[in-house]
């Protein structure tokens, strides 16, 4: 963990508690007392193994392993990228999530986003901000950067 700088120590931490909430109730339906959860579905469990798989790609990278990055991009570009799109499904899953509440003398119901939906966001934001500002600090090819030049045989 020494190779670790503080920004990578970010990404690594979110990601770990991007997989966390895999297991964390994502949706919930209250009736009176009774309480039922759900999981993230589709968009959700896949944006936060996203999230995951950023994570895992910084710690496999700083523990001695070698990444294959294109000619216009670099490893820095990949874990940014896989912490946007995984960010992005986990917003795609709380928009498009019901959320309905009513209240009445002997009756009541709530239906909506769970703690581990805004577990998964928290963890999103801070993960691709720290993959995005690592990103900058890298000084490798970005993917709207010129293209590099072919290497001359």
């Amino acid at each position: 963990m020494k190779q670790l700088n503080t920004l990578d120590r970010v990404i690594v931490g979110a990601a770990a508690i991007a997989f966390i909430t895999l297991f964390l109730p994502w949706y919930g339906v209250t009736i009176g007392e009774t309480s039922v959860s759900g999981s993230g579905g589709f968009a959700g469990s896949a944006g936060a193994l996203l999230l995951t798989a950023a994570g895992v790609l910084v710690l496999f990278r700083r523990t001695g392993g070698s990444l294959l990055s294109g000619r216009n991009a670099g490893p820095s570009a990949l874990v940014a990228g896989l912490a946007a799109v995984g960010l992005v499904l986990v917003i795609v899953r709380w928009a498009t999530l019901p959320s309905y509440h009513a209240s009445g003398v002997d009756f009541s119901y709530s239906v909506g986003p769970s703690y581990g939906l805004y577990l998964a966001l928290v963890a999103g934001v801070v993960e691709t901000a720290a993959a995005l500002l690592a990103l900058r600090d890298a000084g490798e090819q970005r993917p709207w950067d010129e293209p590099a030049p072919e290497p001359e045989e």
